[in-house]
């Protein structure tokens, strides 16, 4: 296609010049470029002006972005298990029942584990036993309240099968010299959350000789018979008040101690 068949009435006036006469400008047709020029211009800003128009107050019109450092991956949060124990607690020496009321203590347990030693618990060693042969049940204390401590207790059951080999309860914040003092296992651990808050603090109830050629699978029927105990909830005073809790119940002949079955 040639510029004459953009600009016919162009071509006709080329054709009407005396011969010999020096070629006139295209006023008209610099004119009519120029026109097309200012209405393309025009166009494009009416375009922009429409899409801002039509974005959110304070957005700005998407741009292709530069690519980024790639940045550190989150921290994962602890998962939450099943809920065993959840109970209200009050402070008797604080008389306003909202300030006194330092959080819901709320106790959960995680899948069981076996053929290990729980890792967070220092010194493990001092407890004289073949990891092979281990299973354990971690136990959450999740969001305890400010300097709230407690004591945890694995009791069996009149259900629990005979033979079961040593059983014991451990804090990952226990003692750190000898979980196992000369060996001894002891089915009872305390904990006290710090000053600064805690998402969670961990226990394991753990189960000597659970994986033997016998039990390869390990002995999850053991685990589901046994009850869990908390008792000496306090903020370093005196007993906490305990409410009557919406998971576990108050263990027989107490007022504030709080019991779980785990089966």
């Amino acid at each position: 296609m040639t510029a004459q068949d953009w600009w016919p009435r162009l071509a006709e006036e080329a054709d009407k010049e005396p011969a010999g006469a020096p070629p006139r400008p295209r006023r008209r047709a610099l004119a009519a470029v120029g026109a097309l020029t200012v209405g393309l211009v025009l166009a494009a800003l009416v375009v922009v002006l429409v899409s801002r128009v039509g974005s959110p107050p304070g957005a700005t019109v998407a741009t292709a972005a530069a690519p980024s450092s790639p940045s550190a991956a989150p921290a994962k949060a602890p998962r939450e298990g099943a809920v065993v124990i959840e109970a209200a607690l009050r402070d008797p020496r604080v008389a306003d029942p909202v300030v006194g009321a330092p959080g819901p203590l709320i106790v959960d347990t995680q899948p069981l584990q076996g053929g290990v030693a729980p890792d967070r618990v220092p010194n493990f060693d001092t407890c004289h036993a073949d990891p092979a042969t281990l299973q354990y049940l971690p136990v959450q204390i999740r969001r305890p309240a400010l300097w709230l401590t407690a004591t945890v207790t694995v009791q069996t059951t009149a259900t629990t099968p005979a033979g079961i080999g040593r059983l014991g309860f451990f804090f990952q914040a226990g003692d750190a010299s000898a979980p196992c003092p000369n060996g001894a296992w002891s089915t009872s651990d305390s904990f006290q959350a710090s000053n600064v808050g805690q998402e969670v603090i961990t226990g394991y109830i753990v189960l000597d000789q659970a994986i033997t050629p016998s039990t390869r699978t390990g002995r999850a029927d053991v685990f589901r018979t046994l009850q869990l105990r908390v008792s000496n909830v306090n903020l370093g005073g005196p007993p906490l008040l305990v409410s009557p809790p919406t998971v576990g119940s108050l263990c027989p002949g107490t007022q504030n101690d709080l019991c779980a079955a785990l089966g």
